[in-house]
C-alpha cells in the first residue's frame, strides 16, 4: 500500500463517526459513475430547445465532488463526464466553466484525471470508458450512476454494452434522477429518453427517481435560492480555501441565479440515504472542512518530472485523452492559434514545482505533434521561461520568453531544444542555486502542440533520466492537510 492510499484510508476512518453508511439501494462505497451537461457554447442546432445548459452544474458539479471527497471516496468516482450533449460544439469562444471547475476540484481533492471527460472534446473516449464501467458491473461489485444531464449520452453508452454482448452487466447497475428535464430532453430529434435507455437494457438497469432537489424559493430545504446567496454565505467565510471555491463556482450564471447546487441532491442522497438534503445539512456534513492530501512534486536525488495536467489551465489551452499513450491517460494541448511573432499572455500557465538538490537541471519534455502536421514547424513548439531569469540557453541568460521545440511521431517522443533569438539552438539548462520553490511558464506558440510531462535531470545523461522517469508518473511527495489550515 503506498503513502497515498494509507493517507486516503487514514481520511476515511476520520470520518466514520460522523458519517454512517448510506442506505440509498444498497449503497456501501461502491464504484459511483456522473455524467452531467453544463455546456457553454452554444448548441444552435434547429432541433435543440435551448442552445446552452442550465449553469446550475457549473457549482453542483464541485459540490458534487466536495461531497466525494469529504468521505475519502475519490477512487470510488471510477467515471465522470460533462458538457455532455451528444452533438455539440467543444468550446472554442466562450468559457468552459464546467471544465474550470472540475479541473480544480481535481487539483484540490486529488482525483484521478483520467476518469473525468469533457464529452465534445473526445465523446467516443468518453462512451468508452464509460461503458468498460458498465461491463464491470456484478451483483458483488455493483456501479451506481448518477444522472446529471440528458440521456443521449446515457443511451449510447449503454447500447455499446449491449451491442458487446454484456447486457447482464446492467442488471447491477442503479441509475438515480431527480429531473425530468434529464430524463426526457432531447437536443436531436433522433436523440433517446430515460425511459428508451432502461427498455434497450432489457429493463435490466435498477432505475430510482427522487424528489425533485429544487426548492428555490425556500432555502431552508433542499439545495437551490436562486439569486439569494445568502444561505451559500458559510462557504464563502468558511476558513477552508476548498469551500470557498464551492462560492466562487456559483458566480457566473448569466441572469445571476447561480445560488444553486440541485444536482449535487443526487449524491447526498446515494451517500447519505436521504432525499431531503438541504444546504444547513450540508453545511453541518463539511463541518470545518474536507482533509486533503497534497502532493508537492520536488526532485528525487537530481530528477524531477511532473504531467503536464498539473498546470492550471486557461485561455485555450486544454485536457487532452488518450488512455494508451499517454502518462495517466491524459496529456495538454494547445487550441489557439499560431503565436509565432511574441507571447499572448491569456495563454501563458504555470506550474510551481520544489527543488531539494540545487544544481543545474536540463529540461525536457514528452511531446507529440498533432496528427498531419509531423516533420514541420508545425504543432511543435512553446514559449518558455523560468521566473526570475533563471533559465540558460547557449551560455545565455533567458530574461523572456523564448522558443522550445521538439518534434515527434505517434507517440509521445522525449526532446526539447531552445531556440534563441538571433543565436540559435541549445539545450535549455534551469540553474537552481539553492533549495526552493521555483516556477516554469509557458505560453501557447503553434496550434495543436501536444505535451504529457516535463523532465528535469542532472548529473545523469539523457538516456539515464529517460530510464528512471519510466518507472515512475512523477517524483513527488504527498501529506495531509488538515481542514482550514
Amino acid at each position: 500500500m503506498n503513502k497515498k492510499t494509507i493517507l486516503k484510508v487514514l481520511i476515511v476512518f476520520s470520518i466514520t463517526t460522523q458519517v454512517a453508511i448510506a442506505q440509498s439501494l444498497g449503497y456501501n462505497n461502491n464504484r459511483i459513475a456522473i455524467s452531467a451537461d453544463g455546456n457553454n457554447q452554444a448548441d444552435n442546432h434547429s432541433e435543440a430547445r435551448w442552445p446552452r445548459a442550465d449553469p446550475d452544474d457549473w457549482g453542483g458539479t464541485p459540490a458534487a465532488l466536495a461531497m466525494i471527497a469529504k468521505l475519502g471516496l475519490q477512487d470510488q468516482l471510477v467515471h465522470f463526464s460533462y458538457n455532455n450533449f451528444i452533438d455539440a460544439q467543444p468550446h472554442t469562444t466562450e468559457t468552459n466553466y464546467m471544465a474550470d471547475g472540475v479541473n480544480e476540484a481535481i487539483q484540490r481533492w486529488d482525483f484521478d484525471i483520467s476518469r473525468f471527460f469533457d464529452v465534445p472534446e473526445d465523446n467516443t473516449a468518453a462512451i468508452n470508458h464509460f461503458a468498460n464501467e458498465l461491463k464491470k458491473s456484478t451483483a458483488k461489485d455493483p456501479l451506481y450512476f448518477i444522472h446529471m444531464g440528458p440521456s443521449e449520452f446515457f443511451y449510447r453508452t449503454v447500447k455499446q454494452v449491449v451491442d458487446e454482448g454484456y447486457a447482464e452487466a446492467l442488471a447491477h447497475v442503479y441509475v438515480i434522477s431527480h429531473s425530468g428535464y434529464n430524463d426526457n430532453h432531447l437536443r436531436r430529434f433522433a436523440h433517446h429518453t430515460m425511459k428508451q435507455v432502461i427498455a434497450l437494457s432489457g429493463n435490466r438497469l435498477q432505475y430510482k427517481k427522487i424528489k425533485d432537489q429544487n426548492a428555490c424559493s425556500n432555502p431552508e430545504k433542499l439545495w437551490c435560492s436562486g439569486t439569494n446567496f445568502t444561505p451559500f454565505h458559510w462557504m464563502r467565510d468558511h476558513t477552508d480555501e476548498g469551500i470557498q471555491f464551492l462560492y466562487s463556482r456559483l458566480q457566473f450564471h448569466p441572469d445571476g441565479k447561480g445560488a444553486d447546487i440541485s444536482d449535487a441532491g443526487m449524491v447526498w442522497y446515494l451517500l447519505k440515504g436521504d432525499e431531503n438534503g438541504s444546504l444547513p445539512k450540508f453545511k453541518n456534513f463539511i463541518g470545518t472542512g474536507i482533509a486533503t492530501t497534497q502532493c508537492v512534486i520536488e526532485d528525487n536525488n537530481g530528477l524531477l518530472v511532473f504531467e503536464a495536467e498539473r498546470f492550471q489551465l486557461k485561455g485555450k489551452w486544454k485536457l487532452g485523452i488518450d488512455p494508451e499513450k499517454a502518462s495517466g491517460g491524459k496529456y495538454i494541448y494547445f487550441d489557439g492559434p499560431n503565436s509565432y511573432k511574441g507571447v499572448d499572455m491569456a495563454h501563458v500557465i504555470s506550474y510551481t514545482f520544489k527543488i531539494n538538490k540545487p544544481g543545474n537541471y536540463s529540461v525536457k519534455w514528452m511531446m507529440r505533434q498533432p496528427e498531419g502536421e509531423r516533420g514541420t514547424d508545425k504543432g511543435n513548439d512553446i514559449w518558455i521561461y523560468f521566473s526570475n531569469d533563471l533559465g540558460y540557453a547557449k551560455d545565455l541568460q533567458l530574461k523572456h520568453f523564448e522558443k522550445f521545440y521538439g518534434r515527434s511521431n505517434d507517440n509521445f517522443t522525449l526532446n526539447g531544444v531552445s531556440e534563441i533569438h538571433g543565436a540559435g539552438h541549445g539545450w535549455l539548462t534551469a540553474k537552481f542555486t539553492k533549495a526552493g520553490t521555483y516556477t516554469l511558464n509557458i505560453g501557447g506558440r503553434s496550434h495543436g502542440l501536444q505535451i504529457d510531462k516535463f523532465l528535469f535531470f542532472k548529473d545523469m545523461t539523457v538516456d539515464e533520466a529517460q530510464t528512471r522517469m519510466n518507472t515512475i508518473s512523477e517524483t513527488s511527495d504527498c501529506s495531509t492537510v488538515e481542514s482550514g489550515k
